[in-house]
């Protein structure tokens, strides 16, 4: 009994071995069905842009805190030097900000027209007089950082350069930068209004280059928020009114109160408690300034957390987006294809079954035809010969 039962299942499996065979012979014959993967990946040109343009924001910025940091160390007074602390905060966080944008067309307009900005508030705007006697300095290295923005969009947009180049050159013409924070009217907004329907800012790739895009801001802020946050602690210590100078001061005069407490404790115990109580309300102001200070680095620290954890969430939310869609168009993409991939083979294992009916039909009747004709042939071969043997 098993053995007759084992007979069948070996002809289903040699049958089904023969239908595998016959649909990989005709999905292999098809030159019709290919795979395409659901993803819209950036293009070369948008990769190469996104690549360059945080290169040249890196070396933008520290180009500017370098020559900040000169202006600011050959001044003497604390207004200029308070000035330059803050348009180094304002260069660095604008640029950074222009440059790590999802758009790769986008951050290079946004960064290319910031470059300009700054050149035209330093040259002849209202930061012409802001850093003094240093601001020849930083104006010529601003110059040419702006000279190296244009070179740098000119190489990127090719062909429709002029056009960039005008919408550049007419944002910066009514948006001048006011003040030493940088604060700017959006780019991609004033783009969107005016060229967005000629030229729209792609923003859409695949998840790896999604992926490799957040890794890279990551890094960038990773390198910046730790230097931008000191500077945001000198700044509140600035405008609290202390420095190491006042500091200096206020231990000098400390001291000198000692002095004058230990030589009146010697003489006079009654003016000695008088120079202690001076002395005192000397050290609560000071620790109430101080304590004004560290209160405002600390507010500044906490607002810098709070950006940096909004923009991280922000990229976390873009790339769970990012991913939605993609699975989304990979799952829509894949059912196509096995759909398109089935049907496919059907009709090549049709195809195949008629040809191989057709075949089986044209061989039967050549096996069957082929004693029949023999036969023909062989009778009217004797017939012959009979009656040639007869005539003779």
């Amino acid at each position: 009994m098993d053995r007759a039962s084992s007979i069948p299942n070996a002809r289903c499996a040699r049958w089904r071995c023969a239908l595998l065979s016959v649909a990989l012979s005709a999905l292999s014959a098809c030159s019709l069905l290919s795979i395409k993967t659901p993803e819209t990946p950036l293009t070369s040109r948008e990769q190469e842009a996104r690549l360059l343009t945080r290169d040249y924001a890196e070396h933008f910025n520290g180009v500017m805190i370098q020559v900040i940091d000169d202006a600011a160390a050959r001044e003497t007074d604390p207004a200029v030097r308070a000035r330059a602390l803050q348009l180094k905060l304002g260069v660095v966080s604008q640029s950074t900000r222009a440059a790590t944008g999802l758009s790769p067309m986008g951050s290079l307009i946004d960064t290319w027209a910031f470059a300009l900005q700054l050149r035209d508030f330093l040259d002849s705007g209202s930061g012409a007089g802001l850093l003094g006697g240093a601001q020849s300095d930083v104006r010529a290295r601003a110059d040419e950082l702006a000279d190296e923005a244009d070179a740098l969009a000119k190489k990127m947009t090719g062909d429709d350069y002029p056009r960039y180049q005008a919408f550049v050159k007419r944002y910066t013409f009514r948006y001048p930068l006011e003040g030493a924070d940088c604060q700017r009217t959006s780019v991609l907004s004033i783009w969107s209004a005016e060229e967005d329907d000629k030229a729209p800012l792609r923003a859409v790739g695949t998840v790896a280059q999604a992926l490799g895009d957040v890794s890279d801001r990551m890094r960038i802020y990773g390198q910046e928020i730790p230097a931008v946050g000191l500077w945001e602690a000198e700044r509140a210590l600035d405008r609290s009114g202390i420095d190491a100078a006042s500091y200096r001061a206020t231990f000098r005069s400390i001291d000198t109160q000692l002095a004058k407490i230990s030589t009146l404790a010697e003489t006079s115990p009654a003016l000695a408690h008088e120079a202690i109580a001076e002395l005192r309300r000397s050290l609560s102001e000071s620790s109430d300034r101080l304590d004004n200070a560290w209160t405002q680095m600390l507010q500044t620290l906490r607002v810098e957390r709070a950006a940096l954890a909004a923009n991280i969430a922000s990229e976390r939310e873009s790339l769970t987006a990012a991913a939605d869609v993609q699975r989304a168009r990979i799952s829509a993409d894949a059912a196509k294809i096995a759909e398109r991939a089935v049907d496919k083979s059907w009709i090549e294992i049709r195809a195949l079954v008629r040809e191989a009916l057709l075949l089986l039909i044209v061989l039967a009747l050549v096996l069957l035809g082929l004693p029949f004709g023999a036969g023909y042939f062989l009778g009217r071969y004797r017939a012959a010969s009979g009656r040639n043997r007869g005539s003779g």
